[in-house]
């Protein structure tokens, strides 16, 4: 017969341990480098995260242009309409973002 719940949670630890105990490097250093995609407007957050003054938030990034919003550099071509037609339905998208003209 299979085993009770009990057994079934056990394994599953162990399993679990097993993988841990296979990761290298700091957890803190792979967030930190994820966050260097972010703007400088977010570097609050990266402070509440308990990173301090000492991070690299000066990764490529968008802005509009009308309003200054910045947003991160993995931003598609749709979102960018998407802002420009909801946030300032009176500009023209490339008045918002000059480098969608081609």
């Amino acid at each position: 017969m299979g085993g009770g719940n009990g057994q079934k949670a056990k394994m599953a630890r162990e399993r679990n341990m097993e993988k841990l105990k296979g990761q290298k490097g700091s957890q803190l250093e792979t967030n930190k480098k994820a966050m260097t995609i972010q703007n400088s407007d977010d570097s609050f957050v990266l402070y509440a995260l308990g990173f301090g003054t000492n991070f690299n938030v000066a990764g490529p990034k968008l802005q509009c242009k009308v309003c200054m919003q910045t947003f991160i550099c993995t931003t598609s071509e749709v979102k960018c309409r998407e802002h420009a037609e909801a946030k300032h339905p009176k500009a023209d998208v490339y008045a918002c973002f000059p480098h969608l003209k081609k």
